[in-house]
């Protein structure tokens, strides 16, 4: 559907064939079917331990993560010459939904890795890329991002941490660090933290910081004075250590610079950007886990008696059951195809041999980043609960997965920027700044698209889609021309909306890919995309109204001290 194929006639991949990606998957599934889903309970019951200034994780991860590391995963998104497979975008991503499913808090160190070494492959110089890439590539050395603190969380201009010129050009640096996943573990010899701090001579706001590479240890093995002063519990994702971590603590904490100097955030998006790409495939793929445990519930499950034949019914015979089963589909298979489709945006982005092509796909990765993230966290959270109503009893009890899984999930809403920020970016940067040429180029894509369909299973979806593409041009005029403050106080709803019409789209095409092709799954693929219609769009169309008929939002304006009481 996505058209992953033409990427190999690329000079990017052209070291890749149909069937090596074909055995790549195959591999990957099986090693998580082994290695990563059957450790998930053990690893969320016991956490990992802070003793005595050490991070203690469960063996188990520790065993996941090398295996992960031999199979030459971590290097999926390294180039060939930094010994990694050189993958495009769109399957590395559906690598990632097949681990993040399985058991997505072992998988975040290796996920977190690779993030951090094509950081350095892409803005680090000649001797850092021979230094950290290959120890990171080969799994003896793990990779973290660290940019919140303790008093600045996600206000990245509120950073405190210093780095300090040293006479042999090197760094000491020095600030705490909160919410670092991944910030310390007893697996490998090495943690290599990617360190947003101020140098001399910056801008005091966000723009004005650097980056910096500080590893746990320094390159002759003794301590680099990185500190762990603490874990953070979390409700979910327990099997990823989370720390708040003191550079300088224990001596001189040595960093080195990477690319010029206070342009750190620029290069750390280039991994956020990345990372948040990754959470909303990890997300869809949470949801995805829970929608095929619900199923197998639902399908074993006997309560209630069939009306004609008064023999004990299974519950997914149940209207209202097989209700809550198809929603979870609608929204997980549609929201794998949208981090999917994102991905795609990279390859052509990077990849592409036209530059028009490159050009314009990078625009629309921009726009839609943001977005995937958004919304496969939230709607992803709705699947997850709907996967435990489906289980009754059941599904709050740990004894079955759902109730771990909505816990999981529950956190993606907040990683790499939390819904709501990532909402007004999408608005502000991605519609406002450009008057919102670039989100209403692709709805005319959809729209061309939509003149395509044919078969009356699609008349709903077509004639949904039609009203919600209008609504958003609208809207879009609206919050465009309109006051910033408006803007932002419906960016949630609005941004959501933008997501459920292009969700909307690519189940579509999803019906389309599987005329003639797939004919025991059509049937299925269509009703959960009618369900997504009935249950999701008109529902996103109501928020839609509420723009158009210009009610105003009742916050945004509220004074603070007449909140409460």
């Amino acid at each position: 559907m996505l058209g992953a194929e033409a990427v190999l006639t690329w000079p990017t991949f052209g070291h890749l064939d149909r069937l090596d990606l074909a055995n790549i998957l195959s591999a990957a599934d099986d090693l998580a079917e082994r290695k990563f889903s059957p450790i998930a309970a053990r690893i969320d019951a016991e956490e990992p331990l802070f003793v005595e200034g050490r991070v203690l994780v469960h063996d188990d991860v520790a065993q996941a993560f090398h295996a992960y590391a031999d199979a030459g995963l971590l290097g999926a998104g390294l180039t060939l010459e930094n010994g990694g497979l050189q993958l495009p975008s769109c399957i590395s991503t559906a690598l990632m939904a097949i681990f993040g499913a399985a058991c997505n808090p072992a998988a975040g160190y290796g996920f977190l890795t690779t993030a951090a070494a094509r950081v350095i492959q892409a803005f680090g110089d000649t001797w850092q890329k021979s230094t950290f890439i290959n120890p990171m590539r080969d799994g003896i050395w793990t990779g973290t991002m660290c940019l919140s603190e303790p008093q600045a969380g996600s206000a990245l201009g509120e950073i405190r941490t210093r780095a300090v010129l040293r006479d042999d050009g090197s760094y000491d640096v020095t600030g705490t660090k909160m919410w670092i996943s991944g910030g310390d573990q007893d697996f490998t010899a090495n943690i290599i933290h990617l360190v947003l701090a101020r140098i001399d001579g910056g801008a005091t706001n966000a723009s004005g910081l650097s980056l910096l590479i500080v590893p746990k240890m320094n390159l002759d093995g003794e301590s680099n004075g990185v500190a762990t002063i603490g874990l953070n519990h979390k409700l979910g994702h327990r099997g990823t250590s989370n720390c708040a971590l003191e550079f300088g603590a224990k001596g001189p904490s040595i960093g080195y610079l990477i690319g010029k100097p206070h342009l750190g955030l620029s290069y750390m998006f280039h991994m956020m950007n990345e990372a948040r790409i990754g959470v909303g495939v990890t997300a869809a793929a949470t949801a995805y886990a829970g929608f095929r445990h619900a199923t197998e519930y639902a399908q074993t499950r006997f309560q209630g008696r069939d009306r004609e034949t008064g023999l004990p019914m299974a519950i997914i015979g149940h209207a209202d059951v097989q209700r809550m089963l198809l929603l979870q589909r609608a929204i997980c298979e549609g929201g794998l195809c949208l981090c999917l489709y994102g991905a795609r945006m990279v390859d052509d982005a990077f990849s592409h041999p036209d530059i028009s092509e490159a050009s314009r796909a990078r625009i629309r990765l921009g726009l839609l980043t943001p977005l995937v993230k958004h919304w496969c966290s939230e709607r992803g959270l709705e699947a997850n609960s709907l996967a435990i109503q489906v289980m009754g009893g059941a599904g709050y009890a740990r004894d079955h997965p759902v109730e771990r899984l909505f816990r999981d999930q529950r956190l993606n809403t907040i990683h790499e920027g939390t819904s709501g920020i990532l909402a007004i970016d999408f608005v502000l940067r991605g519609v406002r700044s450009d008057g919102g040429a670039t989100l209403l180029q692709f709805l005319q894509e959809i729209v061309s698209d939509l003149s395509s369909i044919q078969g009356q299973h699609e008349v709903a979806l077509f004639e949904a889609l039609v009203t919600c593409v209008s609504n958003i041009q609208e809207c879009t005029a609206k919050l465009v021309t309109g006051r910033e403050v408006d803007a932002r106080a419906w960016a949630s709803p609005f941004s959501i909306f933008v997501g459920d019409t292009i969700v909307a789209w690519l189940w579509l095409r999803q019906i389309k890919a599987l005329r003639g092709k797939i004919g025991g799954a059509a049937p299925a693929k269509r009703a959960a995309s009618l369900c997504f219609i009935q249950l999701i769009l008109q529902q996103s169309l109501a928020v839609s109204k509420n723009i158009l008929d210009g009610m105003p939002a009742p916050y945004g304006e509220l004074d603070p001290r007449f909140m409460v009481g």
